[in-house]
């Protein structure tokens, strides 16, 4: 009986562990390690699925920006915000400013805009920076590298055109302390500022409308001199500020003297001249601002 019993639990042993190892092998071949493909395999796949078409690698398209259209110099003869504009659009490209003055005083080289213009070789002019009774600058007037007139607080000096060896610009008066350490060559202090970042600056006065002269720029290449008939300068302000001429949309602007100075004269170089804007009754002015070729 023992005996019978004995080999009776050794059978049981064995079947349990045939079982056992049948169970565990199925489970091991159910799921299988799939291990992640090379770059070699991938290539190796695509060759074998495509065996006349090369393998080349994605390149996203780089986007250059495109260059400032160039802006003729040329007359635009418009009426804007109810106001009459004789502008003349100039790239510096093509053009650049210089500031002539007159140290012996106003009128002592040049009657007009026309006679400044013509004696430096320009193809336009505009009265440009304010001056005493005497006829000393009202503000710093650099011409040709020769520097008169000392640094003006008042609204009449606000701003500064200047032209330096990297291009020209209109600052805040401020700048001054920063060219002063090396002097642009031409550079004219006048005011106040009409425009800055395109928006109208507050608080101008809307009282003594009059003719005025100004001188504008996109902050770019494109610039602009111009003449407006009788405005207050918060309406020149407001009418600069939504003014768009072909181009050019300006983003600062700068007041000139004005009134009995303003004096705009442009010749048949710009498109739309010969052209005189000078009132008989206008007085002579202590400098201009000359356009010339490059």
């Amino acid at each position: 009986m023992p005996s019978n019993l004995s080999q009776s639990l050794r059978l049981l042993y064995k079947l349990t562990t045939i079982a056992f190892i049948s169970i565990v092998s199925a489970c091991q071949y159910s799921t299988p390690i799939v291990q992640a493909p090379t770059t070699r395999n991938l290539i190796q796949t695509h060759f074998q699925q495509n065996p006349h078409k090369k393998l080349i690698p994605k390149v996203q398209p780089q986007t250059k920006s495109q260059p400032q259209t160039l802006l003729p110099a040329k007359l635009h003869q418009i009426k804007h915000r109810g106001i009459q504009f004789n502008i003349i659009t100039f790239d510096t490209r093509n053009q650049h400013l210089i500031v002539a003055d007159q140290p012996k005083g106003p009128g002592s080289i040049w009657a007009d805009a026309e006679a400044a213009a013509k004696a430096n070789h320009g193809i336009a002019a505009i009265n440009a920076g304010f001056f005493t009774p005497e006829g000393k600058p009202l503000g710093i007037v650099i011409s040709s590298g020769k520097k008169s007139g000392v640094n003006h607080s008042s609204s009449l000096g606000t701003g500064m055109f200047y032209h330096t060896p990297t291009g020209a610009s209109i600052s805040r008066r401020a700048i001054w302390k920063k060219l002063s350490a090396k002097p642009p060559k031409h550079l004219l202090q006048s005011g106040p500022m009409l425009l800055e970042n395109s928006k109208s600056i507050a608080g101008l006065s809307n009282k003594n409308s009059r003719v005025r002269s100004l001188i504008a720029t996109d902050g770019k290449n494109h610039w602009c001199i111009g003449h407006a008939e009788s405005c207050t300068l918060s309406q020149l302000s407001e009418a600069l500020s939504s003014l768009k001429i072909s181009d050019f949309k300006p983003t600062t602007a700068l007041n000139l003297d004005g009134g009995r100075s303003s004096d705009l004269w442009i010749s048949t170089s710009v498109h739309g001249g010969s052209k005189t804007i000078r009132p008989f009754w206008n007085k002579s002015v202590r400098n201009f601002l000359i356009l010339k070729n490059n």
